[in-house]
């Protein structure tokens, strides 16, 4: 734990952390406030995975308590507030971006970091009502499973293995039905319908496998963004 009492802009703390955990080759700064929730977390994640040396995010201009709005629905830019005019919400840094950002004083602003580092400054949008909120954590949730399929890197293993083995079972009943000399009746319905629902669940999940093993290939290989203004 790291204590600390002064200036909370970000050149301060990030003289702090080059003093203190320099070793660290990426790092994430969340100003921990009634304004951040736990559910955000993910975004959080999500957003510094995006490969930009520094990548700061500034409360909406209506949270801000240390800016003046000076125009409703103006998009930021990375010269729009110096680090004492506006709240950070939180920030990604790695060991370059943070070493750039602790040589800077606090009357500067994040465009005035070394043209060799990649910058993204953003300004976050006003929290959702009650209602869009609970969609956007069942969407979350959703593209937290997702995320995880990609993550680990086995989609073959969780879709491909259980689709090939439901699509030979559903094959396997479907020929035997079709074999099958006696009575056609209501159990010889239900097995046509286990089969055919059994080898479309295999289809299905073969599908799948192929499509998440093709996008986590493509994550794996997409290079880091260039800085852009927003």
């Amino acid at each position: 734990m790291i204590q600390y009492s002064g200036p909370t802009n970000a050149p301060s703390i990030a003289k702090l952390l080059v003093e203190t955990t320099l070793e660290q080759e990426h790092t994430v700064i969340i100003a921990l406030d009634e304004d951040w929730k736990l559910s955000d977390m993910a975004r959080t994640v999500g957003q510094s995975r995006q490969g930009h040396d520094v990548y700061i995010a500034f409360k909406h201009r209506t949270k801000n308590r240390k800016s003046v709005d000076d125009g409703e629905g103006l998009p930021i830019v990375t010269d729009t507030y110096n680090y004492t005019e506006a709240d950070i919400q939180f920030a990604f840094c790695t060991k370059p971006g943070l070493l750039a950002v602790a040589e800077q004083n606090q009357d500067q602003a994040p465009a005035d970091l070394p043209e060799n580092i990649d910058l993204r400054v953003v300004e976050l949008k006003l929290p959702p009502g009650p209602a869009q909120r609970e969609s956007l954590a069942s969407a979350s949730r959703f593209a937290q499973f997702f995320y995880w399929m990609l993550e680990s890197r086995h989609p073959l293993i969780w879709f491909g293995i259980p689709g090939i083995v439901f699509f030979w079972v559903g094959f396997e009943m479907a020929n035997e039905l079709i074999s099958f000399q006696g009575p056609h009746d209501s159990v010889s319905l239900g097995v046509a319908l286990a089969a055919f629902a059994a080898t479309l669940f295999g289809v299905f999940s073969l599908t799948a496998s192929l499509i998440l093993y093709v996008l986590g290939k493509q994550v794996n290989r997409v290079p880091n963004r260039i800085a852009v203004k927003e």
